[in-house]
């Protein structure tokens, strides 16, 4: 007889089929994850669609040239955030999952303070670092003596960022660990770029420029960790709160440390591609990248959002022996990721002048070219799925190092080759070439490591959808005219298009399953109040 869910949904016994196509305990991955994904997506979006407008204002305001001054400063800060907090957010969020999974509560809050104490640690040097290196940063990457003491300004005033970032991330993921997202989008996708942008902009709009901006990105992180802090505390149990703890701080060191050095060198994540620009070439052209790179939001957007909740799922299946069920749901995630991300790059790639004049109008000149190619290279990023965490959460982040290292040393020297020459557009043929790289090394690992890989059969799918839809855009350039709304219309024409072919192909058994689970909550009549 079939069971019922704590949403009170019928399925069917543990392994049995629920549908055509997909047993109970797939379809129990799926849910997991879609809910999880949506709860992170609608954060990513509210997150990135902060940082977007935030830009915008800053560029029209200031220019190209002092946002890519800002975003330098901003990208240093990042990566000394990345230092300072180790690893130990993974570490916090695998521990935790591990201890719950046993029943072990004192190991829970072991982990815990394992995961506080050593990122404090590791701050307070970063922290000391930074105040002593500033000098030596600003003359590196500042254009003029003015701007080079302005930048060791800004960095000493703005240390408090590195401690205060790592308390939020590891808060984030202690709460993520519970396989929930709420509490960590709503700390780290909803209040803190929201304080950033509002105090941000009034900053701005105040006349406080560069200092304004940084000083309010570390207020925003304050915000941020308080209300992280806040909601772990209260998702802990009776239980938890009151257990021993018990600590594994060697083992937590020994993920922590290689995961954060995967981190801390992960081009995509720290927008590496800007550095390399403000230490080889200058604030505009760096501005340049910048823009182009916050163009890229939209069409990244699914994955960063799925990733969170895929983690922990990762671990828990692998630990279990689940492999089947681990690449079956690999595979979904990947097919859902295609079929978000690759219509939206295909876009940038045929229409990049579009979404520049949108953005930044006439000072925006430039990055047209840089937006196509660093879309090249997201085909390879969004196409590989969620890659790093499968080879991270199944034990093996030393690899993801090691991944990370050799992306790190090709963009430096794909930079020194190419930036004095080409600029933001040699950055980002540099960008492109690694990404895709690094990603397909990735998936002979994870196939080599743990036996998934991530293409399925309908992955085809949204590849010939996208392929469609390109084609149908390619033909609106023969309809007569240039302009805006023209070119608007054109992109939707071609989204009907792709669309169109997606239904034509029809559903997998996972999309059927999340379609039936939705309409039946909509169906559903509501339960009268005991």
């Amino acid at each position: 007889m079939a069971d019922e869910d704590k949403d009170g949904v019928s399925e069917a016994p543990h392994g049995a089929p629920l549908e055509e196509g997909l047993t109970a305990d797939a379809a129990r991955d799926v849910r997991t994850v879609t809910k999880g994904g949506a709860v992170q997506i609608l954060g990513q979006l509210s997150q990135r669609g902060f940082s977007f407008f935030f830009g915008l204002i800053y560029v029209q305001l200031l220019g190209k040239a002092s946002y890519g001054f800002y975003r330098q400063i901003a990208q240093i800060l990042a990566v000394a955030g990345q230092l300072g907090l180790a690893g130990f957010n993974y570490a916090a969020m695998r521990f935790i999952a591990r201890a719950r999974a046993r029943g072990d509560a004192g190991a829970v809050r072991g982990a815990t303070r394992v995961a506080v104490r050593s990122s404090m640690v590791a701050s307070l040097i970063v922290v000391v670092g930074l105040l002593v290196a500033a000098g030596t940063i600003g003359r590196r990457f500042g254009d003029t003596p003015a701007d080079q003491d302005a930048m060791a300004d800004l960095l000493r005033l703005t240390v408090l960022y590195v401690p205060l970032f790592a308390l939020l991330q590891i808060f984030r993921y202690c709460t993520q660990a519970y396989k929930t997202m709420v509490p960590s989008v709503i700390a780290g996708n909803i209040v803190q770029p929201f304080v950033r942008f509002a105090l941000g902009v009034t900053a701005l709009l105040a006349g406080f420029a560069v200092a304004g901006a940084m000083t309010t990105l570390v207020a925003s992180l304050a915000a941020g960790a308080l209300v992280a802090g806040w909601s772990y505390r209260r998702i802990l149990t009776d239980e938890e709160r009151r257990a021993t703890p018990r600590f594994d701080t060697g083992a937590m060191l020994r993920f922590a440390l290689p995961q954060g050095g995967a981190s801390l060198l992960g081009v995509q994540s720290l927008g590496l591609g800007i550095l390399v620009l403000g230490a080889l070439s200058s604030d505009a052209e760096a501005g340049i990248f910048a823009i182009a790179l916050n163009l890229q939001g939209p069409a990244t957007v699914f994955l960063s959002g799925i990733v969170n909740i895929w983690a922990p799922v990762v671990s828990d299946l692998y630990d279990r022996g689940e492999i089947a069920r681990l690449q079956s749901l690999y595979q979904t995630i990947t097919r859902w990721v295609a079929t978000f991300s690759f219509p939206v790059l295909a876009a940038l790639i045929l229409e990049p002048d579009l979404f520049v004049r949108i953005y930044a109008a006439d000072r925006g000149g430039g990055a047209a070219a840089v937006v196509a190619v660093l879309a090249i290279g997201n085909f390879f990023y969004a196409g590989t799925g969620p890659v790093g965490y499968v080879i991270s959460m199944t034990g093996h982040p030393g690899v993801n190092l090691l991944n990370s290292i050799a992306a790190v040393v090709l963009y430096v020297i794909g930079g020194i080759i190419f930036v004095p020459r080409y600029g933001a557009l040699g950055m980002a043929g540099v960008d492109a070439a690694v990404t895709a790289l690094v990603n397909t090394a990735r998936i002979v690992e994870a196939k080599v490591l743990v036996g998934v890989q991530p293409f399925g059969r309908t992955f085809l799918k949204p590849v010939a959808a996208t392929l469609g839809g390109a084609a149908v855009l390619l033909a609106w350039r023969l309809v007569p005219g240039d302009s805006i709304p023209l070119e608007i219309a054109g992109i939707a024409v071609a989204s009907v298009a792709y669309l169109g072919l997606l239904a034509a192909f029809g559903m997998d058994p996972e999309e059927r399953h999340v379609w039936e689970r939705i309409r039946t909550r909509v169906r559903r009549p509501r339960r009268d109040k005991v």
